[in-house]
């Protein structure tokens, strides 16, 4: 009878396909096919163009590429294609002068959803702002609606890289041999595994520890009973039973307290070099399994006394020995699936050394292939937008008339009138009109008039020049024989010194002044042409003071009306605009600062001793400073990050005089500071970190009562200034994790904004 073969189950393969559906300004894009779990891998976007790479299983396949196209909604071509393994790119394409905007990905179980919003898109070049003075504060710019989007969801779960192997129980024996009936109560381990042993047919070897006790040579009596049991079974109840250990080497079954390293056969040793991990981590990771790994630390000891006070440092050097010694350490868990593995390391090679059984061995290998993976790496691209507004209207409205001995001033605002010739007398007692920014409208002392007074032209006292003179001598001859000559001062008849011209031809001249009859210094015009002229008081003949009318002040003529009116418009706007792209590790931070240094204090210490005074200045860094920290990347494309932004702008600090800081100008910051703490975003999504807007106004007004709330000529009575400011903080962040695949020219969008930068960027790629 011929026997008949079931034929092999076939295989079914799904055909991936793509068709786009409209609903009214939104456009989707399915892609059917790709299996239970279809997922995007990774996406690119431009201004109007974006593809992604699509993720299926091993029985999705395309038959042939596909191109759909959609003009009227602005779709030139959207074209799916196979790539490497099970994945596919799928492609949209904008038409000319039209935009995409970002898609929305989603999943329905079998299908994958790429959705387009708000289509179709033009493309409108920027508009310069331009400040509506109507409006202060407010800066004409162009509004975007953003799209509306689908409802958050939570990230997904399970998706996460398992790295699985399989470890046998190696305190269980596999050992064979009859079927065994034994009982035992309390009898001695060792004796109750040789018998089991010589009934198996293997041989027996107890390994015992040179530093046991008596307890542990001699283990501790077991109690069983059980019939026709499996012998691996009943082997292995006695050992557990005991605490004992035992290895099954070929045909003889090695028993003791710690066996795990004990074998007849050859060890492996295996040299391991890591690629990322470093081989500390790696060590304490083995370790933590069971593994014995070995360290050497260096120990330093310091021998002898120290010198007293006082001696020489060569004296002191001398009385103390440093000794350097190594020792080697060894620590590792006492448990886990690496005991009896042992290994070394090197720093210098990143390498780690295994010795073992090469069963552990591999079983270690497989541990380190999952330790040593690279890590991420992202390209946060930050941009940081910060807005001051400022706008200051000022209505101001000044006047001064004279009627008579009345006098009207409106000084921004602030009213003034005086009636007569004089102001009432007040706490000075002046009774003197006070002097304004409009002028000064009032009479003045003695009728606007000053004293009158000549000019005298310089002059010095007279001094006549007297030739320089000595007093006379007499030589008499010396006292002793070689001696010198002795001089002495010759005297008149009334004992005063003799004085005779001086023959020294470098003897100066002296200024003798000169007196008149009565002893009175005479005085001659002065030759410096920098002297001062003098100004006398000119006198009538009965000693009264000569007045004149003063030519410096301002007096305002009868029946007059004098007026200004001023108006003024100030509208400032300052803006700072940074897009930093940091490349980060994940794990690690990276910083980006740019601004200037300006000094924020001074310190000023002043030596008595000397005389001489000395300045510290502290200075702090005034614009962008950004930190990132990079958490986590994990496999569904999430990066979790914190993220420390930091703006600041200087301003001069009032201060009473520049000598007390060495002539340095002192600044305060206005700075803003964001602390985001712990966020999560997707690849390629962009958040709106902060959005802060403070705006503040101030209006003052100044006015005459009752007059300055008249229509139209209430304008005259009184002054307005307006301050308005706004300030607008805007921050976004978008993520893009590199892909090792993808070679150095990533794209981050960045154009170079000269020629020179151009062409370093193609000479560098």
């Amino acid at each position: 009878m011929a026997a008949v073969l079931a034929p092999a189950p076939a295989v079914a393969g799904t055909t991936v396909a793509l068709k786009l559906r409209r609903f009214g300004d939104r456009v989707d894009l399915v892609v059917s096919g790709l299996g239970s779990n279809p997922r995007l891998i990774s996406q690119r976007r431009s201004s109007s163009r974006w593809s992604g790479r699509l993720r299926g299983t091993s029985s999705s396949a395309l038959v042939v590429p596909q191109d759909v196209a959609m003009p009227s909604v602005g779709l030139a071509e959207v074209r799916l294609k196979a790539g490497a393994d099970s994945d596919f790119e799928l492609s949209v394409r904008a038409m000319e002068g039209m935009a995409l905007p970002e898609p929305m990905i989603n999943a329905d179980g079998s299908n994958l959803i790429v959705s387009f919003r708000q289509l179709p898109i033009r493309t409108t070049a920027l508009q310069s702002g331009r400040l509506d003075l109507s409006r202060p504060g407010r800066v004409q710019q162009p509004v975007v609606v953003p799209p509306m989007r689908a409802r958050a969801s939570a990230p997904p779960l399970g998706d996460i890289a398992v790295g699985s192997m399989l470890l046998s129980n190696r305190s269980y024996v596999l050992a064979q041999g009859p079927s065994v009936s034994l009982t035992l109560n309390n009898a001695p381990a060792k004796d109750a595994l040789m018998s089991l042993a010589r009934l198996g047919g293997y041989g027996f070897v107890y390994v015992g520890e040179s530093d046991q006790d008596a307890d542990q040579a001699n283990p501790v009596g077991v109690t069983m009973a059980f019939r026709d049991e499996r012998f691996d079974r009943a082997l292995n109840s006695v050992l557990l039973a005991s605490g004992l250990q035992a290895r099954l080497d070929g045909q003889t079954l090695m028993v003791g307290t710690s066996v795990s390293s004990k074998t007849f056969g050859p060890q492996m040793s295996k040299v391991f070099r890591l690629n990322q991990v470093k081989v500390d981590k790696a060590a304490d990771y083995l370790a933590s399994l069971g593994a014995s790994m070995n360290v050497i630390n260096t120990i330093t000891t310091t021998t002898g006394e120290p010198s007293s006070v006082g001696t020489s440092q060569l004296s002191n050097q001398a009385s103390r020995s440093t000794q350097k010694t190594t020792k080697v350490e060894t620590y590792g868990a006492s448990v886990g699936p690496l005991i009896g593995l042992t290994g070394t390391t090197d720093t210098r090679l990143g390498t780690v050394t295994l010795v073992g059984d090469p069963q552990l061995i591999a079983s270690a290998e497989n541990y380190l292939k999952q330790l040593d993976l690279r890590r991420r790496q992202v390209a946060v691209k930050v941009q940081i937008l910060n807005v001051n507004l400022n706008n200051d209207e000022l209505l101001d409205s000044s006047f001064s008339a004279r009627m008579g001995d009345t006098f009207i001033v409106s000084d921004s605002g602030t009213g003034h009138l005086n009636f007569g010739q004089a102001k009432p007398g007040g706490t000075a007692g002046s009774g003197l009109y006070g002097q304004g920014f409009s002028g000064v409208p009032g009479t003045y002392p003695n009728r606007g008039q000053v004293p009158q007074q000549r000019v005298i032209d310089p002059v010095v006292a007279s001094q006549a020049v007297v030739n320089p003179v000595v007093q006379e001598q007499a030589v008499f001859p010396p006292q002793t024989p070689g001696g010198d000559p002795v001089l002495v001062p010759k005297l008149d008849s009334m004992g005063r010194p003799i004085y005779v011209p001086s023959s020294d031809p470098a003897a100066p001249q002296t200024l003798k002044p000169v007196y008149d009859a009565n002893g009175q210094p005479i005085y001659v015009p002065s030759k410096d042409p920098a002297a001062d002229q003098i100004l006398k008081p000119v006198y009538d003949k009965k000693g009264r003071p000569v007045y004149v009318s003063d030519s410096n002040q301002y007096r305002q003529p009868d029946n007059s009306f004098y007026a200004y009116l001023e108006a003024q418009v100030v509208a400032r706007n300052a803006k700072i605009l940074a897009q930093p792209t940091l490349l980060v590790q994940e794990g690690q931070k990276a910083i980006v600062e740019t601004g200037q240094d300006y000094v924020v204090n001074v310190y000023r210490d002043e030596n008595g001793d000397t005389g001489t005074t000395s300045y510290t200045y502290e200075k702090e860094n005034a614009g962008l400073t950004f930190e990132v920290n990079v958490d986590k990347i994990d496999d569904n494309g999430f990066i979790t990050m914190n993220l420390y932004p930091s703006i600041s702008i200087p301003i001069p600090a009032a201060q009473s005089s520049l000598s007390d800081t060495g002539g340095v100008q002192i600044y305060n910051f206005n700075r803003r500071e964001l602390e985001s703490g712990s966020i999560r975003l997707r690849d390629g999504q962009t958040l709106i970190l902060t959005g802060v807007v403070s705006e503040s106004q101030l209006e003052v007004v100044r006015k005459w009562p009752f007059l300055g709330d008249l229509p139209l000529l209430g304008s005259l009575f009184r002054r307005r200034q307006s301050t308005r400011s706004k300030d607008e903080l805007v921050i976004l962040v978008t993520p893009r994790v590199l892909d090792d695949d993808q070679g150095g020219v990533f794209g981050y969008g960045y154009r170079p904004a000269t020629q020179q930068a151009t062409q370093l960027m193609q000479k560098g790629f």
